[in-house]
């Protein structure tokens, strides 16, 4: 909260949402049309901190925490659960612009086929899509039954949440302690680290779900823009990557455009390019 009220000028607000007696929790500032951050896999949505300041002085911005990260209670994690969370918090703001980066803006996706009504354009930053896990094992779920610190996952998680925290705070204009503590406080609990390990695996576990959902689904009119990053990627991915997106911004009537100057994080390494994007949604 410290360091969103740092970077709006003061007017930042926390929010909560009660879901059957665990709470979603936000920050939010600003006012005028909602915009909904949904942050990616093991990602603190802390790392939107220089989106949020940039749309905060015409929008009202929301920088939720999923189930499990952050402020936010945790929660048994199923696709249902945290999609149907999303669309909780767009009831609770009101139709809004979604910015979703990776599994966040396959969540993005989800909410809209789900709730239409609720959404009135996407950002969707280098997006996640189910046809690139098509060929991964099934990941082995954390066991609940000992310490999150016993799997041997855990310190990759702590290094590369402390590796983002520094990128974070490079990001934007500010303290940068206060930016690199609010990222790693999404790594201080049990709770939170279970969440992080366990993720993926989840996501791993409903591959068929994702695609059957997509055969499903049904756009609605809505301006979509989607965000490809290529720098870093692997060149032999790169194309696969950029078909894929290609052919989702046909199904959507979207737009897409392929970023070479930003790595996968584009709202930390481009944050003025998804401004841009939000604030042009027509």
């Amino acid at each position: 909260m410290t360091a969103f009220e740092a970077l709006a000028g003061g007017g930042v607000a926390r929010g909560k949402l009660d879901r059957g007696g665990r709470f979603l929790r936000w920050v939010e500032g600003g006012s005028g049309p909602p915009v909904v951050l949904e942050a990616g896999a093991m990602s603190p949505v802390a790392g939107f901190a220089a989106v949020f300041k940039g749309l905060v002085g015409k929008h009202r911005v929301i920088a939720y925490d999923r189930a499990g990260y952050g402020a936010s209670d945790p929660a048994p994690l199923t696709l249902d659960g945290q999609v149907d969370d999303l669309v909780a918090v767009l009831e609770a703001a009101g139709p809004s612009v979604i910015v979703g980066h990776s599994w966040g803006g396959l969540l993005a996706q989800l909410a809209t086929w789900a709730r239409p009504d609720l959404v009135t354009g996407l950002v969707l930053l280098d997006p996640s899509h189910e046809t690139f896990w098509s060929d991964a094992e099934p990941a082995e779920h954390a066991d609940r039954t000992r310490p999150a610190t016993d799997d041997p996952r855990c310190q990759d998680v702590l290094d590369f949440g402390r590796e983002l925290a520094d990128d974070v705070a490079r990001s934007v204009t500010a303290d940068p302690h206060l930016l690199v503590d609010a990222c790693l406080s999404y790594l201080e609990t049990e709770d939170q680290l279970l969440t992080y390990l366990d993720e993926l695996p989840m996501i791993l576990d409903h591959v068929d779900a994702l695609a059957m959902r997509r055969t499903q689904a049904a756009w609605p009119r809505i301006p979509v823009v989607l965000l490809t990053a290529t720098k870093g990627r692997p060149p032999e991915f790169t194309p696969q990557v950029i078909a894929v997106q290609e052919q989702l911004a046909t199904e959507c009537d979207g737009r897409h455009q392929v970023v070479p100057d930003s790595g996968h994080y584009l709202h930390i390494d481009r944050p003025d390019l998804v401004i841009a994007c939000v604030e042009g949604l027509r």
